[in-house]
């Protein structure tokens, strides 16, 4: 299964005259019906420079400088070189060269040292059979998986333990080749296909009906597959016309109805009822319109034009017949450094009760750019702006002002319980909360800090959390009850990207959490939050400091207080981690 190259191949199959040679010299060696190898002799030209003629010594002067010399300085004489190579051959491609007069043209050359002739258009015309996708690279490099190719088309690849398990390798040679010059080698669809195989296989042992309708989809088979091979580039992705599963580089990259998608090379988007639209630079099938860069169904929706700025618009994409574009501020995407609390000021619930203001930032992917702006600011207004934020690639954040817990939780459980296919969390968004300072001592502060961070927690803050640590939060075990105290005397960084984010002034932010998709996963996260707060308050617990910032010590503590945080509870008491 691992990648095959010019060098480890001409180790196996030494090129002379032994036996233990690929061909014979003599011979040819047929791997298709048309492809065939042979041993032969690349003509390598090389200049030899001769050595220079002497001056004639009449011709140098009294004063020791010589003049011309009487004869003409000899130039560099041409040689060949003839190097031993394997050649891979096409009878096809050679007959067309013997009726146009040409002679012979190997596709490929190759010994231990590595390619010395190519020609890419024989080789794309003629060694299709050998290659995953229909494009070869520019470099010789390229034209390594060719020799991988040819290699397994003889011995061939073992892929499978004898009870139909891929063999434990298996993994890391995919990698190899997905990552390297086999890339594009017809052995990495074979493994692909293997692969595809056995997690269908696999989901279709693991559910209990067995008809067609409960199947896995190429496209789930595709993120699985992802999944199982990450972290891998290129990524696999499934075609959305016919329904293949390669490796993204195999595919090009084409807008389908506005959208960029990867599709399988070569083919003919007419067939299957698309017609490029000039205007909008993507095809588009015979029902479907694109106004402002989104792509409609014309047999769905009614056209309209908005009454302030007369652009074309969606009826359904427009209030009081303004569109989108023309309304307030809630459906309006601000830009990263808009600061909501100065746009919707703070909450005045909270002047009211001893309760400490809360922040919320939640991130999602949203696929339906202005209907999801329709939705936020139709669910959130007043209460949380839209912004742009760098982390996501399509979609934004949503920022809320700071409010109570209570606030928050009748805000938020309107906008989730109807939350839309197309506002979606993604594994790059998640949600933070920041907390006022207020709401903890410094010891609180560090018993919070202890708490989020220390190893042996670790699998229970992911639980809660929702997911593990990414790029942009992550936990240290160095950080520990100490850690508020030392930042406030100037002594140490703070990490923005921890667990918790002890840099800003005024609040403490948990940036650990996973976007949540439903109202339960809001209310686990949230009523974590409420509850720590209550248990990092002085003299709530005995016991030594590190017993307090015990996961375990946690939930003896949260078992008085099940009734107010019940979703939370539940959650931790129906996983494994309590067993």
């Amino acid at each position: 299964m691992k990648p095959i190259s010019s060098a480890s191949f001409c180790k196996k199959y030494p090129l002379g005259t032994s036996v233990d040679t690929f061909v014979d010299s003599l011979d040819k060696m047929f791997i298709t019906n048309d492809l065939y190898v042979i041993q032969s002799t690349h003509k390598k030209r090389t200049y030899k420079t001769a050595p220079l003629l002497a001056y004639d010594m009449d011709s140098i002067d009294t004063n020791g400088y010589g003049g011309r010399t009487n004869r003409e300085v000899a130039g560099p004489i041409q040689t060949y070189k003839f190097i031993p190579v394997y050649k891979l051959m096409s009878k096809q491609a050679n007959e067309e060269h013997r009726v146009n007069g040409d002679y012979e043209k190997c596709l490929l050359a190759w010994n231990e040292n590595g390619i010395f002739n190519k020609k890419d258009i024989l080789i794309e015309k003629y060694a299709q059979d050998l290659m995953a996708m229909s494009k070869i690279g520019h470099s010789r490099k390229h034209c390594e998986f060719l020799i991988d190719a040819i290699y397994y088309k003889v011995n061939t690849i073992q892929m499978h333990y004898r009870d139909g398990r891929l063999k434990s390798g298996f993994k890391g040679h995919l990698a190899r080749r997905a990552k390297g010059f086999a890339n594009n080698s017809y052995i990495t669809n074979i493994m692909l296909r293997a692969l595809q195989n056995s997690i269908v296989g696999e989901h279709r042992l693991n559910t209990e009906h067995q008809d067609d309708m409960f199947l896995m989809s190429a496209e789930e088979c595709a993120e699985e597959m992802q999944e199982y091979m990450s972290p891998m580039y290129p990524a696999i992705k499934c075609c959305p016309i016919t329904k293949q599963i390669k490796l993204g580089n195999h595919l090009e990259m084409v807008s389908l109805s506005g959208i960029r998608v990867r599709i399988a090379r070569g083919i003919n988007l007419s067939e299957h009822g698309y017609t490029y639209d000039s205007a909008s630079h993507t095809q588009l099938l015979e029902h479907q319109i694109m106004i402002d860069g989104n792509c409609y169904d014309s047999n769905t929706v009614e056209i309209t034009k908005c009454h302030e700025c007369n652009s074309k618009c969606v009826v359904e994409e427009t209030r009081n017949g303004r569109c989108v574009d023309c309304l307030d501020m809630a459906y309006r995407v601000q830009n990263y450094t808009h600061k909501v609390e100065d746009t919707l000021g703070f909450s005045k619930e909270n002047k009211r009760t001893d309760e400490p203001y809360l922040g919320i930032e939640i991130e999602y992917q949203v696929d339906k750019r202005k209907s999801g702006r329709l939705y936020t600011g139709d669910h959130l207004e007043g209460h949380a702006l839209m912004k742009e934020d760098g982390s996501i690639s399509n979609g934004f954040e949503i920022v809320s002002r700071p409010a109570s817990y209570a606030n928050h939780l009748l805000k938020y459980t309107s906008f989730l319980e109807g939350l839309p296919t197309w506002i979606h969390p993604h594994k790059s968004c998640g949600m933070h909360v920041h907390i006022s300072r207020t709401a903890f001592t410094n010891m609180g502060a560090g018993k919070l800090t202890e708490f989020i961070n220390r190893e042996d927690n670790k699998k229970f803050i992911t639980l809660i959390a929702g997911r593990s640590s990414t790029n942009y939060q992550r936990g240290d075990d160095s950080y520990d009850i100490k850690k508020p105290f030392h930042l406030l005397h100037d002594r140490g960084y703070a990490e923005r990207y921890n667990y918790v984010n002890l840099g800003n002034k005024k609040t403490i932010e948990l940036r650990m959490f996973a976007s949540p998709s439903n109202t339960k996963e809001f209310k686990i996260r949230m009523q974590f939050v409420k509850a720590m707060i209550g248990y990092c308050q002085p003299a709530v617990l005995t016991g030594t400091l590190r017993e307090q910032t015990s996961f375990a010590s946690f939930v003896t503590w949260l078992e008085s207080s099940k009734k107010e945080f019940k979703e939370l509870y539940t959650h931790i008491k129906e996983s494994s981690i309590c067993a």
